[in-house]
């Protein structure tokens, strides 16, 4: 789950930026260099600008044998108001991220999200639960991350029959979940030397099927 990674350190160090104010996540791309090693990952996160009306940030992603991923993603800047939570005064520090005994009681991906994969056709259902919430009650971005990584693959292992890696993503956030349960559609693009594209849009199926986010991803063939 690197690009939920990226979009919560980019996240967090955003609104350190711009605080009393608040951020909504606009766009995320991430590439994967290699799978990450070790139990543990760093991210460094620094602000490419921070303007009137959004913040850039990029996001390095390594393990103890250098560099896995990276992330640049696009915030809207909004006015703060008295309801936004508190992230905290870490500005410049070291957070730890991890959790107690997170190693033993990690659930799988899709039972943690609660997502439906549909075997034989590009569509992933879920629910809308605590779980992916944001702060203002949609999807967290990171999380629409990881539906379009999912789709990404599963559309790779329709296609070639052999399980799959995302490698490149690009996220567009379109507009705030209202209802659920989502909808994750994939739409094959291209297929190229064990590499498969695809097109992945999210709707929101209890609000008319509302778009809320438009994607592209590259997913490769594990070897």
């Amino acid at each position: 789950d690197l690009d939920k990674r990226g979009n919560l350190f980019g996240g967090r160090h955003g609104v350190l930026q711009v605080e009393p104010d608040w951020v909504a996540t606009l766009e995320l791309g991430t590439v994967i260099r290699r799978r990450a090693e070790g139990s543990e990952v760093v991210a460094k996160c620094q602000p490419l600008r921070i303007g009137r009306n959004n913040v850039v940030t990029e996001t390095h992603i390594s393990d103890d044998l250098g560099e896995v991923a990276r992330s640049t993603c696009t915030y809207a800047r909004l006015p703060g108001r008295s309801d936004n939570p508190s992230v905290g005064t870490a500005k410049g520090r070291t957070v730890d991220y991890g959790g107690e005994e997170e190693l033993t009681n990690r659930p799988m991906l899709d039972d943690y999200l609660l997502i439906e994969t549909d075997p034989d056709q590009a569509v992933i259902r879920l629910p809308h639960h605590s779980r992916i919430h944001n702060s203002f009650g949609s999807i967290q971005g990171g999380a629409v991350a990881v539906l379009v990584d999912a789709m990404a693959t599963h559309l790779g292992f329709l296609t070639t029959g052999l399980p799959m890696r995302c490698l490149a993503a690009e996220v567009h956030y379109l507009s705030q979940a209202k209802s659920g349960p989502f909808r994750v559609e994939g739409e094959l693009l291209r297929v190229d030397e064990g590499e498969v594209t695809s097109r992945v849009r999210i709707v929101d199926v209890g609000n008319n099927d509302r778009l809320l986010d438009i994607a592209t991803a590259t997913a490769k063939a594990i070897n």
